[in-house]
């Protein structure tokens, strides 16, 4: 077989597989229906009871789906958006929500970041502050002459001092 038939039998298969997966992509689309857009946005903010780290939108168990029915009913009943997190919240703890509240016992890790970047720049300040004291050259203890050079004259003095 020729390098040509080759290359085109490889073009051939590889164009096969990408309309195959588009294909089967399409059906698997087609059958998930439509979110209504307020109970995914608060489907958003919530976790997945089984899965961990995932969000309850995003989730395809059918705890999940559960869980959207009730959103959706919440919100069929005139509920707000605050409303069904709060029921939620109640019901499972604040580990329920995607963001934790900024109050109670989790405002310390709202405020951990800030106050660990806070103590890293004073630090890195004085860190600066200390090395540039210590490197910073010491006053001259003779007098110079104006057409002196300050660092012939500091070289000068260490070789009188090691003398």
């Amino acid at each position: 077989m020729t390098f040509a038939k080759t290359l085109r039998a490889f073009i051939c298969a590889l164009l096969g597989v990408l309309l195959l997966g588009r294909s089967t992509a399409n059906v698997v689309y087609a059958q998930v229906p439509a979110p209504d857009e307020e109970t995914y946005r608060i489907a958003k903010q919530l976790n997945c009871p089984t899965c961990a780290g995932r969000n309850l939108a995003d989730c395809p168990t059918e705890t999940c789906a559960q869980w959207k029915a009730e959103i959706k009913a919440q919100l069929d009943q005139g509920k707000s958006a605050q409303e069904v997190l709060d029921y939620f919240q109640a019901r499972f703890g604040p580990t329920v929500l995607q963001e934790p509240p900024k109050s109670g016992t989790t405002a310390p890790l709202w405020a951990a970041p800030i106050g660990a970047a806070i103590v890293f720049l004073i630090g890195a300040g004085l860190v600066m502050w200390r090395t540039s004291q210590r490197n910073a050259p010491a006053a001259p203890s003779t007098p110079q002459s104006e057409g002196e050079d300050p660092f012939v004259a500091a070289l000068e003095r260490e070789v009188r001092q090691s003398e």
